[in-house]
């Protein structure tokens, strides 16, 4: 879509802070260079466009110090230059700013396998007896159980 020779005309007066003319690209985009803040450029390009919108192929914005750090003639020199492309035409897919979704907490970690206890060390040799003093004192026997972890209760017999 061409522009019409006043809109270059208004970009180049609107470029006081010392833009050079639009440069019109052979694919219809605009390259655009000023002297001051990035800023400054786009709002040329709002100009140019007017309604269609544009989009930004590429931007630069650059900011430098020259002179003694300590002088007076300590300056910050900004220029800054765009390509851009008035309404959809870009010859390219418009970069889409995106953010990144959060990383998902980790998930829990399973509860570890409920453990069984450990067996208790064997006290006595199953089957085996030793005398033992019962209730109300009396003298009897007991066994020891199968599986080896005590004796059964004391038996003084009938």
């Amino acid at each position: 879509m061409l522009r019409p020779f006043w809109m270059l005309a208004l970009l180049s007066v609107a470029c006081s802070h010392g833009t050079g003319r639009p440069v019109r690209q052979g694919d219809g985009g605009y390259s655009l260079s000023c002297k001051g803040p990035l800023s400054d450029c786009l709002h040329h390009a709002e100009r140019l466009c007017k309604d269609d919108g544009y989009t930004v192929a590429d931007a630069r914005d650059v900011r430098e110090f020259v002179g003694h750090e300590s002088g007076q003639s300590h300056v910050l020199i900004q220029k800054s230059d765009a390509t851009i492309y008035c309404g959809t035409h870009a010859p390219r897919t418009p970069i889409e700013l995106k953010r990144e979704p959060a990383p998902a907490a980790p998930a829990p970690s399973p509860a570890p396998a409920a453990v069984p206890p450990p067996k208790p060390a064997p006290t006595c040799v199953p089957g085996s007896t030793q005398a033992c003093v019962g209730p109300a004192g009396c003298a009897g026997g007991q066994a020891c159980n199968a599986t080896g972890t005590g004796y059964d209760p004391c038996n003084c017999g009938g």
